[in-house]
């Protein structure tokens, strides 16, 4: 029987969910009525495990279509049928992977899928689907939004956690159970990481999404994941089993995040006591435990204290912040550091919040890379599998030739009127990202423009068409809403709004309440939804309000910098809250050769509810070695962050506190490195270059004697000349090391640019190799964490295919700092 073990269980809590949302369930319940039965319960699981914003997003046949798949799936498939009931609930019926936009999708690549796998054993198949993704889709960096799988397919393109809900659609569409994991934060780099495990027979494999290997349990994360200090997955169905509830880490609204860490990494076990200012044990408090990406504190699990105030984690060999509080409000909190290579409790005591007013520093140690997966295909498979990657890349290249998105060109050139209001449909277009202009709907865009048509001559072009026409307020799904507010309101209550701007907040403070228990935090309900539930999250209720203020007319917009809701009174943004107003002035000073980039260098975040929320200030521009900021009062932290190669950061804090109309002045201060810190020990994989006869010769001997810098080189491109002049500049100090130095290049006629031929007389020593650079770049960079599309890539090496430190691309100084290296490395020798 279908679902025979959850059956009680879905009915029973579907029940719950109808009573939540009466209105919406009335209707959901009428056309269910024409459903079978295994449809139905199917359907009764997915609405009643989804988020609201799902519920009030997405119509009724998007459930359905998702309903009916699994079902198919479950009555045709005896593998399927065979399946534990929670793995197939969460990993194969489920329409949600994360956070992407929800479209049918699993019929179109069942189609596509079904034969290519027909036969196969089960690892095959999951192998054989991802070079199907591979045909279909690569990697492009792009916003914060995620695409639906069916977006990803069309435009052939998504970044990693994109490409990783795109593949286990597919892998769903056919029956294969699978889910995104993901390190939510690197502690070696700034950056994150998301890819896919599949299920079969008890045991989770995991694969990169659009990046087929010819093995499972293998991607160029590999190493990478071996040095996180978490890797989470997550799902939506709170019917935890008991095997599962030791690897929660946390549940937010209605998602549930588990700890994936130990099938990747070596884990040790932090524990945290927390007491009160007279040492008594804290039961109850909140802790999160957090690592340093991008110059911020970002929590990777979150737990509650025991009777006894203590809690733990299993987690990587590194470092971790950990913060605590006692309630959402926290009038008591508290932090912390801990490094669980040298300690394995930290204790953290919970007082008011006071700032100290003064820089203290802290070293985040990253893990080592210490893989768990050490499998690796034969060089047959290799090669094998590099023939199988170009040719999905022909395949996807074509596609990706001929896309467009027939619904952005009906809507410029106007469907019903061909030409009208032209310039503003090109305007409109223009404010949108470019991944909204991949997947934006006629009808969305076209409903935006007619109704806000009226207001048009009664602002300036660009206030107009930024923030009264603009049909995106936040990272939200594009969406029809201003005729459905209009029809909520009356004149009167619109006249209201019009005169009074603020009266809409304090509307949908009445009217709009909020469930974070039924939410996902990363989710935003859509205007005509929220005003469709009377629900939304206090995200969504601030989309809604400028939703509802532009689609009146009044300009209005989320503040770029601290996401406060603005409305334009007169020709300025006023805060709708008084309590947002910013009156408070604080002054940044940095020397006048030092670099500080936001969200790498330094940030700085405002204390809110017991956390520190990070302003946005990357187009902010220094003047004359001066920051100047406009702020709210509060309690303020600025964070400064310099990582060093082998991945840990060398860390400044300052906490302060501004009252209204206060002014402060604070130098920013950077903490410098040792030249010790500096050095790498990495074990890099073998490698083949060719001789100038085309004889391949391996990494492993090229570097088999003493220290060596290679180089690998691009012609006539400033990053590559920037190093070449480098050397060139010191020439006495490198010419000790030219016997040392290899460059690598991808043909003979490279030698002739003057650049690289300049140098090559400068230093006849230089031995130079060739390679296609298809595979040594990506391979060799990614295992030295750098990144691989910059060029140059240069390693110096200080033993046999041991790398000691690593650039790409563009860096002042790198030359200097090579020669210090190298010096470090004889010293260290010597």
């Amino acid at each position: 029987m279908f679902l025979e073990e959850n059956k009680e269980r879905i009915k029973r809590e579907y029940c719950a969910r109808q009573k939540e949302l009466p209105g919406l369930f009335a209707e959901v319940d009428e056309k269910m009525a024409d459903c079978r039965q295994e449809v139905v319960l199917a359907l009764q699981y997915l609405y009643t495990y989804s988020p609201y914003s799902d519920v009030g997003n997405y119509p009724f046949e998007y459930f359905l279509d998702f309903a009916e798949h699994g079902v198919k799936l479950w009555k045709e498939s005896e593998e399927v049928k065979k399946l534990p009931e929670e793995i197939f609930l969460n990993y194969v019926l489920c329409h949600r992977v994360n956070e992407e936009e929800i479209l049918p999708c699993r019929s179109l690549f069942y189609n596509q899928l079904k034969d290519r796998v027909q036969g196969m054993a089960p690892k095959e198949r999951m192998l054989e689907v991802n070079y199907w993704c591979a045909e279909n889709a690569t990697y492009q960096s792009t916003d914060d939004r995620t695409l639906s799988a069916l977006a990803v397919y069309k435009r052939g393109n998504g970044r990693c956690g994109e490409e990783s809900t795109f593949m286990v659609n597919a892998l769903r569409s056919v029956g294969i159970p699978a889910r995104q994991v993901y390190a939510p934060h690197w502690s070696h780099c700034d950056d994150n990481h998301a890819w896919v495990e599949m299920w079969w027979h008890k045991t989770w494999y995991f694969t990169g999404a659009c990046e087929p290997q010819p093995i499972l349990n293998r991607g160029w994360f590999t190493n990478a994941s071996s040095r996180a200090m978490m890797i989470h997955s997550r799902r939506f169905d709170s019917g935890v089993e008991k095997a599962l509830a030791g690897r929660m880490i946390g549940k937010t609204g209605i998602t549930v995040m588990f700890n994936e860490l130990d099938r990747y990494a070596v884990v040790k076990k932090a524990k945290v006591h927390i007491i009160d200012e007279n040492g008594s044990p804290v039961p109850g408090a909140q802790v999160f435990f957090e690592v340093l990406n991008y110059a911020q504190f970002f929590p990777i699990a979150q737990t509650i204290t025991d009777e006894t105030g203590e809690t733990y984690l299993f987690t990587g060999v590194g470092s971790l912040h950990i913060r605590a509080e006692l309630n959402k409000q926290a009038e008591l909190c508290g932090d912390g550091f801990i490094d669980t290579d040298r300690e394995d409790i930290c204790t953290i005591k919970l007082t008011k919040k006071a700032p100290k007013e003064e820089w203290l520093a802290y070293d985040m140690t990253a893990p080592h890379d210490t893989p768990v997966h050490t499998d690796a295909p034969t060089k047959e498979q290799v090669l094998s599998g590099d023939v199988r990657l170009k040719a999905a890349a022909r395949i996807r290249e074509s596609h990706m030739r001929t896309f467009t998105n027939p619904d952005r060109e009906a809507f410029l050139t106007g469907d019903t009127k061909p030409g009208e209001n032209g310039e503003l449909r090109q305007a409109m277009l223009d404010v949108l990202t470019v991944k909204d202009q991949t997947d934006c709907k006629y009808e969305v865009l076209e409903e935006h423009l007619q109704y806000a048509l009226p207001y048009k001559k009664q602002y300036p072009h660009d206030t107009f068409v930024r923030y009264i026409l603009n049909p995106r307020v936040e990272d939200e799904i594009l969406s029809t809403y201003r005729k459905k507010i209009i029809q909520t309101f009356g004149a009167e209550e619109m006249s209201k709004f019009r005169g009074t701007p603020a009266a809409i907040w304090d509307w949908i403070t009445l009217n709009i309440c909020t469930c974070p228990k039924k939410e996902q935090d990363s989710l935003i309900t859509l205007p005509a939804a929220s005003l469709k539930l009377h629900t939304a999250s206090p995200r969504s209720q601030k989309v809604l309000f400028v939703a509802i203020a532009r689609s009146l007319g009044i300009p209005a917009r989320l503040n770029p910098v601290s996401g406060t809701m603005e409305y334009m009174a007169g020709d300025t943004f006023v805060p709708v809250l008084p309590e947002e107003l910013s009156d408070c002035h604080l002054v940044l000073e940095r020397g006048a050769d030092d670099a500080w980039n936001y969200f790498q260098d330094w940030s700085i975040a405002r204390f809110v509810e017991g956390k520190y929320v990070s302003l946005t200030l990357s187009d902010t521009l220094w003047e004359d070695e001066e920051l100047h900021l406009q702020l709210k009062p509060g309690i303020y932290r600025i964070l400064t962050a310099n990582r060093i190669p082998n991945g840990s950061v060398l860390t400044n804090r300052y906490e302060l506190r501004l009252e209204s109309g206060e002014e402060k002045k604070i130098s920013l201060m950077k903490r410098e490195a040792d030249l010790s810190d500096m050095l790498l020990n990495i074990d890099m994989p073998d490698f083949y270059v060719r001789d100038c006869s085309g004889k391949e010769i391996s990494g492993g001997d090229l570097s088999s004697s003493g220290q060596h810098i290679f180089f690998w080189l691009e012609g006539s491109r400033e990053p590559t000349i920037h190093i070449l002049n480098e050397l060139l500049g010191q020439k006495e100090e490198y010419a000790g090391y030219q016997n040392e130095m290899i460059f690598i290049v991808q043909s003979k006629a490279m030698l002739a640019d003057k650049n690289i031929a300049q140098v090559l007389r400068t230093f006849p020593g230089i031995r130079v190799f060739y390679d296609d650079f298809a595979r040594n770049v990506e391979l060799l960079g990614r295992r030295v964490y750098v990144d691989h599309e910059k060029l140059p890539l240069i390693i110096v090496t200080s033993g046999k295919l041991t790398a000691a430190y690593a650039e790409s691309g563009y860096n002042v100084g790198t030359g200097n700092m090579m020669l210090r290296i190298l010096e470090e490395i004889r010293n260290t020798r010597e």
